[in-house]
């Protein structure tokens, strides 16, 4: 058998520090998880609820070494492809940088839309989405023209937009299994409150 050398955290632990410990297991709402402080230091504000942060984490997986992801990037953490060095991070790193990259996917969608509102299932999927694809692919395909899914944001078609991500489960050309589970897990929650 085949040893492993990934040095895997828990998702979850990560949310912990994150939600400074108001992990809830069986949420009947989703409110937006706010600001985020994590070692006495405000790192941003999240529009994203915990549901969102459970379906990147679990889509992503965590990594406390550096990895290459299905698309050939260095990786660590929960899905980081930002200023990888090499080096074994802690959970409050990984933490820290994972709320980065998800106000950066907030923060892409948020320019998307003016000043349309959408609901917490809709922020949280396509939240989630832009983390997976990165701002620029989720706004333009491979020649440069729109993508149907950003179009349908910018227009505030959000229900059409939902329906796109059942679209995107490619990677390097050949269906991935783990997008095809990630993508209906977004529809769904798309489509809900």
């Amino acid at each position: 058998m085949k040893k492993s050398n990934k040095a895997v955290c828990s998702v979850i632990a990560i949310i912990g520090i994150i939600t400074g410990g108001a992990y809830q297991t069986e949420a009947v709402s989703f409110p937006p998880v706010g600001d985020v402080e994590i070692n006495g230091s405000t790192v941003a504000k999240l529009k994203v609820s915990q549901r969102a942060l459970e379906i990147i984490g679990n889509a992503e997986g965590c990594r406390l070494k550096p990895y290459a992801c299905p698309a050939g990037l260095a990786t660590d953490g929960i899905g980081n492809t930002h200023n990888v060095t090499g080096k074994v991070k802690t959970e409050a790193e990984i933490a820290m940088e994972w709320v980065r990259n998800i106000s950066s996917a907030e923060t892409c969608l948020i320019t998307s839309t003016g000043d349309v509102l959408m609901s917490q299932g809709q922020v949280d999927a396509f939240t989630s989405f832009i983390f997976n694809t990165g701002c620029t692919r989720f706004k333009n395909n491979p020649d440069g023209s729109e993508t149907r899914i950003f179009k349908h944001i910018k227009a505030g078609r959000y229900k059409n937009a939902c329906n796109e991500l059942r679209f995107w489960v490619y990677g390097a050309g050949k269906k991935l299994t783990g997008l095809v589970k990630r993508r209906k897990v977004e529809t769904d929650v798309c489509f809900s409150s």
